[in-house]
């Protein structure tokens, strides 16, 4: 009997237990769901977290240049190859690549023993003569001698003097010199070894004369004047901009490429250009003063129609764009924008017309921006 009333106080001490823990955790509930003004300002940042984060840049009036881009490889309008002339063996190597030379400057020196005997016999020889010539004609002067016998004396000397003297030029040709003023930017001769005629013994190119050809198509033909302002930059030297001038242009189009060849002569302040560098061109054939100018990366394409996105009080504008010329980073707007119109550069990917937009220095990835808003609207569910 009394185990059976302490079963039952057990039964109902649980239940009463049990239903006062309910009862508190649904007051928790109801208490949290009456005061819900914190979810509503929650719900504001959220909505302002949402504008997209952009750059910007101010539509500005500036020249702005047509050109016709083209690329070629740097050459010097002046360029010596220099030969052995007379075979010998190398005894002195007077410059290395790279030095400076002006023209007749000795280069090399070869060693030819049997040249020298050869001058020295053909000098005696030449002495010989001279003497014996030298009699002839005070004696024909004197009447003692035929003319017959003095021409033939005359025809002897003359022989025996350009003998001679082209001896003495190929003896002089031992000693290589440069035909020009220029640099040294090719030795290709060693101490010792035997340098045959034909032999390419060095190389010297006049840097503060370089040049490029360049292959511009036929259609631009009359657009291209000699005297035109060229742009020359090249992708290893990032910070260098040369400038230079059309100096030729070919009266001929090649029927197999159908360009036209146009040398431009590179000023000579360029003197980090080099020739064999490869370069990008651009010849100015057209300038305009008072363009209105935008960055290249404000611009976005709608099926290949030009478009640019304004900030107007906070929001993206679409603008449709009429373009005109452009350079390496901008570009001419013909129609669609103003003076003074705020535009987009950076963040326009993620834009629509009439969408909330915050200008911000930095803006954030919109792949980073798009993945973060993912992530707390998921962590908000699954609360």
């Amino acid at each position: 009997m009394i185990t059976s009333l302490l079963r039952i106080f057990s039964v109902v001490l649980a239940s009463a237990l049990l239903f006062g823990l309910v009862g508190s955790f649904a007051g928790g509930r109801g208490k949290g769901d009456d005061d819900d003004s914190g979810d509503d300002d929650d719900s504001a940042d959220a909505e302002a977290d949402r504008s997209v984060p952009v750059r910007v840049a101010t539509v500005e009036k500036g020249a702005v240049e047509r050109t016709i881009p083209s690329s070629g490889a740097v050459e010097s309008e002046a360029r010596a190859d220099v030969v052995v002339e007379t075979q010998g063996i190398v005894e002195q190597l007077l410059v290395e690549e790279g030095a400076t030379v002006s023209t007749g400057a000795v280069l090399a020196v070869l060693h030819n023993p049997e040249m020298r005997g050869e001058l020295d016999k053909a000098e005696a020889s030449y002495r010989r003569s001279k003497e014996g010539f030298d009699a002839v004609q005070a004696l024909f002067k004197q009447g003692f001698v035929s003319r017959n016998e003095y021409e033939e004396t005359a025809l002897s000397f003359d022989t025996t003097r350009l003998t001679v003297q082209q001896v003495r030029d190929r003896f002089a040709s031992l000693r290589i010199s440069s035909p020009i003023d220029g640099t040294v930017s090719l030795r290709d001769l060693r101490f010792g070894e035997v340098a045959a005629p034909g032999r390419l013994a060095f190389q010297v190119v006049d840097l503060s004369r370089l040049k490029l050809d360049l292959n511009l198509p036929e259609k631009d033909l009359s657009l291209v004047k000699v005297g035109q302002l060229a742009r020359i930059h090249s992708e290893v030297l990032e910070d260098v901009e040369a400038t230079g001038r059309v100096l030729r242009i070919s009266p001929v189009v090649s029927p197999q490429s159908g360009t036209v060849k146009v040398t431009i002569a590179i000023d000579r302040e360029a003197t980090l250009l080099r020739p064999g560098m490869f370069v990008h061109v651009d010849v100015v054939v057209d300038t305009r003063e008072a363009a209105l100018l935008l960055p290249k990366s404000a611009v976005l394409y709608e099926q290949g129609e030009p478009l640019a996105f304004v900030v107007e009080d906070g929001q993206a504008v679409r603008r449709k764009l009429d373009l005109g010329y452009s350079s390496r980073d901008q570009v001419e707007a013909k129609s669609g924008l103003k003076e003074g119109d705020v535009l987009v550069v950076v963040g326009q990917g993620l834009l629509r017309d009439g969408g909330k937009v915050r200008v911000v220095e930095d803006p954030v990835e919109p792949s980073v921006t798009a993945g973060s808003a993912a992530t707390q609207d998921a962590a908000e569910t699954s609360l």
